[in-house]
């Protein structure tokens, strides 16, 4: 299928290129709607920073055709503030509570029209502890099933270790292996291998003695291997911005890696349309 065929057949599962009377057909169809976020953030000198944005609304995109629902347009910024290093311009981020209230607005809306499963699939780790309070609160208020689905590649490298090589090297983190490699299928033209180079994190050096930074987290460290959470800025353990070994990316790895994630994300969004929802309550809960 050439880009224009493709972009035609896209289009048919975006809501942001229907009208209410598609919409209106969907909803004979489905309860389900997936609800797309990514962020805007530096991922190191060889990656775009819409990066987590293209790739999350790849797998939207591609899983809503498999599962036959439709997606809402994509939110492409999420909770980035400890990706603003000093010197690399270009992160742009939500505070929490912005974030929650724009989700949170959006599954109103959503719920309002007839949509009762909303499902925010994020590409960007960081955003998934607003996303947990965002679909409490839908289904504490509404009734509705709201899920958060993770779209990104550090919850999905356990799931193909047997598709990467530098198990070592923090092959889904910011900017390594996976990423990289999906990168190289989604938007190859933005990809500039010729910048990276591999980088692991640092120890941020004021932190008690017998304490590790072994992850791209920008949160988590250990003491003698008790998990501890902090708020870094990921300036603090990283020179580069990127966590890993681009160099081992490649597009086939990213055909193979996707495409088990969407069509596992399909899966679930195919069994998801059977479970029996009841909305108890509807309407947008402020007009102004």
């Amino acid at each position: 299928m050439n880009t224009e065929d493709k972009n035609k057949e896209n289009s048919k599962y975006r809501i942001f290129d229907l009208t209410w009377v598609e919409v209106k057909e969907w909803l004979k169809k489905t309860d389900v709607v997936l609800v797309p976020i990514g962020s805007t953030e530096q991922h190191g000198p060889g990656l775009p920073m819409g990066i987590d944005s293209y790739a999350g609304y790849y797998v939207c995109i591609e899983a809503a055709k498999k599962a036959e629902v439709p997606v809402a347009p994509l939110l492409p910024y999420g909770y980035s503030c400890f990706h603003m290093r000093p010197d690399e311009p270009g992160t742009i981020t939500l505070r929490d509570e912005t974030l929650f209230n724009v989700l949170y607005d959006i599954g109103r809306s959503l719920i309002y029209h007839g949509f009762k499963k909303i499902v925010f699939s994020t590409g960007h780790t960081s955003n998934a502890p607003t996303v947990d309070r965002v679909i409490r609160a839908l289904r504490y208020e509404t009734g509705a099933m709201a899920v958060g689905y993770a779209a990104d590649t550090e919850v999905f490298s356990e799931l193909c270790e047997d598709l990467i090589e530098g198990k070592d090297q923090l092959p889904g983190w910011h900017a390594g292996e996976i990423e990289t490699s999906g990168a190289m299928l989604i938007c190859p033209d933005l990809v500039r291998l010729d910048r990276v180079e591999k980088t692991l994190p640092t120890t941020p050096g004021y932190l008690p003695g017998g304490s590790v930074k072994d992850s791209g987290s920008g949160f988590g460290f250990k003491y003698k291997d008790f998990p501890i959470r902090f708020p870094f800025d990921q300036w603090e353990y990283s020179k580069t911005g990127i966590m890993g070994n681009p160099h081992l990316a490649s597009r086939e790895k990213g055909e193979k890696i996707y495409g088990r994630m969407i069509d596992l994300f399909a899966e679930f969004l195919t069994k998801l349309k059977a479970v029996p929802v009841e909305i108890t309550k509807k309407d947008f809960p402020e007009r102004f």
